[in-house]
């Protein structure tokens, strides 16, 4: 019996410890104590939530205006490098139809007149730390004055489409959810 009363305070004292040292390990921080960081936060099933910032250059040397009747087709070789969620660049070709003539468009900053446009890009990078690539198509238009409201339609090896909020040749910031497959 004194054999059992000591087995079982032994129990007793090793499950008290063991749960007194849980206790005092490390615990992750509480989601107000959290960085800032874009930390992906999961939508759906395989989905992840997105958001961050790109910037958009453009190799003007490239350039290249075709008369459209009084509109300008307008295409043009470049970049956007995303940071965020989404980290690494898409490289590419942008065709946009402006609404003024090619005179207009070749003595103006970009942006000065409307257009539609759409930019094909090959992307390499990373989505929430994943390795990814994907084909990019952003389209959308220009409002007088370069304000973009646009999108990014991901595919072949990443899926999803992410809304654009930027300025012509400069950049913005995209939201939304992408699958990395």
């Amino acid at each position: 019996m004194g054999i059992l009363r000591l087995a079982a305070a032994t129990s007793l004292l090793v499950a008290a410890g063991c749960a007194q040292r849980d206790a005092l390990a490390p615990h992750a921080p509480t989601s107000s104590a959290r960085s800032a960081s874009p930390a992906p936060a999961a939508v759906g099933a395989g989905q992840i939530a997105t958001s961050g910032l790109f910037d958009a250059n453009v190799d003007f040397s490239t350039l290249s205006l075709t008369p459209r009747g009084s509109n300008c087709l307008l295409v043009v070789k470049g970049q956007l490098v995303f940071h965020g969620t989404i980290e690494g660049a898409g490289n590419g070709q942008t065709t946009a139809l402006v609404f003024g003539t090619c005179e207009q468009v070749a003595s103006t900053p970009p942006g000065t007149d409307p257009d539609v446009f759409h930019s094909e890009l090959e992307f390499v990078g990373t989505i929430a730390g994943q390795p990814a690539q994907a084909h990019v198509l952003y389209k959308g238009r220009v409002q007088p004055g370069g304000h973009i409201e646009g999108q990014l339609i991901f595919s072949n090896g990443v899926s999803g489409e992410l809304d654009a909020s930027a300025q012509v040749a400069v950049g913005g910031e995209y939201h939304g959810s992408l699958v990395v497959h």
